[in-house]
């Protein structure tokens, strides 16, 4: 089982499973993962909620050990979503649904990680 070591204000080190975890994304138009991005959990001994900040990286790693993530929809920006594409005549697809910040989350972790590839074919196997 997975376990993950944050430390605690009060207690200092402490170790959680990631499902104790969250892992809370901002962003805006110009970063995946904005300046506020942030962990939570509750201290196992002395039941205190703690937060700290998360740059990408340490999103990445969280996210990586299972811990789950919520993004803030507040700050999702119409900047972040595609158009429509056009066709070879200049034809907007419509067919294609557009391009959700939830979507470019999953495609960068995705490419973070060294079996991309793989994922993807059996994706589009």
């Amino acid at each position: 089982m997975t376990r993950i070591r944050a430390r605690c204000p009060v207690c200092g080190d402490v170790e959680l499973a990631p499902e104790s975890m969250m892992v809370e994304v901002s962003h805006d138009a110009h970063d995946l993962v904005a300046a506020d991005s942030t962990y939570r959990f509750v201290c196992p001994y002395c039941t205190d909620t703690v937060r700290k900040p998360a740059d990408e990286r340490i999103v990445q790693l969280l996210i990586s050990g299972g811990v789950p993530l919520e993004i803030s929809a507040d700050l999702v920006t119409a900047d972040l979503i595609a158009p429509p594409h056009e066709t070879a005549r200049g034809e907007a697809d419509t067919d294609a649904p557009p391009l959700t910040f939830d979507d470019l989350l999953d495609l960068h972790l995705l490419l973070c990680r060294d079996d991309w590839f793989d994922e993807l074919e059996q994706l589009t196997g």
